[in-house]
């Protein structure tokens, strides 16, 4: 079968001045390329989309994609390429519904990157859009491509802990600055942006979290912003702004009865340090043993290399999951870009199993919003 044919948007070139790069909007060129370069008997590129088409041009030059590259300054043309299968739209959330749109209407198969949209209202649209157009989609949530959340999932589905009834994860952001941000990239410190802690970091593990357990029948949640002012530094460290203004919550609580019966809790909080440089624990008590979830300090999708899975059944030792036995990824490319390439793998054969559509992607936007509005903070 040939390759499926990608056309990216959001493929940013580094700067060719000499300057420092900031740490904004370089998602693509750190996860996606190495990802899909380690497909090639499944994917190839041949279509960069930036905001102009000499970026497009730079960028096809700098990675060393091949001359045949098309290269685009906007979305409308690149829908229009019918050598195109797959658009990939992978920049800031603020764009994606613009972005992504285009390439529905023209029946292109679309990767949208997590969150899908800004809100509920635009995520709706698009799933729409999709659906409409009867095309195959795929949101970056990758983390249930991850070989850990896959196993995870059939230790639960397979009644190995018993019946579950209770979960509950400790959640923290310190490898996040508290105080301190990057210019443009305040989108991240701002409630109604769709792209911040909650929607992105907290998110991203909330996705895993009813993935594997299911959704949540009815929910209680507390959302507050400790730090309501913060420094921005530009690439170069030099302080450009001393108090913007913080409206995006940093302690997040909820809790509530999933559909199962189960009762769970999150807690996901945002500090200086750690004690135990822990980002994720995780446990799952079934009727019949535990499952433990240790994920040190990363982000919960980049497939940190030193996460692991414990098992307790009965009055058995608690024994480590070996949950990479067979996986061709792990080693083959960088660790942040792992679950990706395992994504994009699934999506090539149509293993919709650890491949979120879409529509299914919209379930836990609608759980995010559920959140929001159970804490009192505005819906959007």
């Amino acid at each position: 079968m040939a390759p499926i044919r990608v056309g990216i948007i959001g493929l940013r070139p580094m700067p060719e001045d000499g300057s420092k790069r900031t740490a904004v909007g370089y998602w693509a060129v750190t996860a996606h390329l190495p990802a899909l370069k380690a497909l090639p008997e499944d994917y190839e590129i041949v279509a960069v989309c930036n905001s102009s088409v000499k970026s497009a041009e730079t960028a096809i030059k700098q990675y060393g994609l091949k001359q045949s590259t098309k290269a685009y300054g906007n979305q409308d043309d690149l829908a229009n390429d019918p050598l195109v299968d797959l658009v990939v739209v992978s920049v800031g959330v603020g764009k994606h519904f613009e972005l992504a749109k285009p390439a529905l209407e023209k029946k292109k198969n679309v990767f949208v990157e997590w969150p899908l949209a800004v809100g509920l209202a635009q995520s709706e649209e698009l799933s729409k859009l999709a659906t409409a157009a009867g095309v195959r989609t795929s949101v970056g949530v990758q983390a249930r491509a991850d070989p850990l959340v896959v196993k995870l999932k059939h230790i639960v589905e397979s009644g190995q802990i018993g019946t579950v009834v209770h979960s509950s994860a400790w959640i923290s952001a310190s490898l996040y600055p508290s105080d301190t941000w990057m210019e443009k990239g305040e989108y991240f410190l701002d409630h109604k942006s769709g792209g911040n802690i909650f929607f992105i970091f907290f998110g991203h593990f909330l996705d895993s979290f009813t993935h594997v357990l299911g959704d949540f029948a009815e929910v209680q949640a507390t959302l507050k912003s400790a730090v309501s002012s913060v420094k921005i530094f530009n690439a170069e460290g030099v302080l450009v702004n001393p108090t913007y203004s913080k409206t995006g919550a940093d302690q997040i609580l909820v809790q509530g009865t999933l559909e199962s019966g189960a009762v769970a809790s999150l807690s996901a909080k945002q500090s200086k340090t750690d004690v135990d440089d822990v980002s994720f624990r995780w446990v799952i008590s079934g009727s019949e043993g535990s499952a433990e979830v240790i994920v040190p300090q990363a982000n919960w999708q980049a497939g940190e290399p030193k996460r692991t899975l414990r098992l307790k059944i009965g009055d058995d030792a608690v024994t480590d999951v070996d949950f990479l036995a067979g996986d061709e990824f792990e080693s083959k490319v960088p660790a942040v870009a792992a679950n990706l390439a395992r994504q994009y793998r699934a999506f090539a054969k149509g293993d919709l199993g650890t491949v979120a559509t879409f529509e299914s992607a919209l379930e836990t936007h609608r759980l995010l919003d559920r959140i929001i509005k159970a804490a009192g903070w505005e819906s959007y």
